[in-house]
């Protein structure tokens, strides 16, 4: 009788080298800044392989030695650019109108920033081709923004400061006051960004209503 065997095949997938000297690393940091610049500016598919080598310097040997593929590459540089991005520490025990304020004009210098626009307008071309990529960068930005005030509103409504039934419908109103109107201009007009005294006045008077409707008076 025949005997029949199963074998699984394991997929492999190869990572990113890291450079084993200064030198190595330079040349890798260098290939990522060519490859941001030219995917925020001409899109990932418009973007090859060879133009990266052109601006990043070196060669083909070099780039694949660090990056197996393009692919890799972009996941680096969306990934570098959310890991440098850094959000305010709202503290309940502050003065509640200076905390949100401060939130507020931090998340509109990053939202309305022109790499942010194009890091977006990116992600979502290339969403259906890296659905990975799109989810890494919701979790780690907008959500992981999101979440800092839920559990921030979550506090105040404890302590007793806040006026509020439910902290996540709070945040969400909050933010869509702050950015909605805005964020569609931006996004699809790619009208300049708000200057830092438009940002300031806007924080200031969107901090002003919200808090007339939900601080709590004692």
């Amino acid at each position: 009788m025949a005997s029949t065997s199963g074998s699984t095949k394991v997929k492999t997938v190869r990572q990113a080298a890291i450079p084993a000297s200064k030198r190595g690393q330079k040349r890798k940091t260098r290939i990522v800044e060519a490859a941001t610049t030219l995917f925020l500016e001409n899109g990932y598919s418009e973007t090859s392989v060879n133009t990266i080598v052109d601006h990043s310097g070196g060669s083909k040997a070099t780039f694949y030695s660090y990056f197996p593929s393009k692919d890799m590459l972009f996941r680096a540089v969306v990934d570098g650019i959310v890991s440098n991005r850094s959000e305010p520490k709202l503290q309940p025990s502050e003065d509640i109108r200076t905390a949100l304020a401060t939130y507020c004009e931090h998340r509109m210098r990053i939202v309305f920033s022109r790499q942010h626009q194009a890091l977006l307008r990116l992600i979502i071309a290339e969403r259906k081709r890296f659905p990975d990529i799109a989810d890494m960068y919701f979790q780690r930005g907008p959500q992981r923004s999101h979440d800092l005030l839920v559990e921030y509103m979550q506090e105040l409504k404890q302590r007793g400061r806040l006026d509020i039934e439910n902290a996540a419908e709070s945040a969400e109103f909050f933010i869509g006051m702050l950015l909605h109107q805005w964020y569609i201009g931006q996004l699809f007009l790619r009208s300049g960004p708000p200057s830092t005294e438009a940002m300031r006045e806007r924080a200031d008077h969107v901090v002003g209503r919200f808090l007339e409707a939900f601080r709590k008076h004692n």
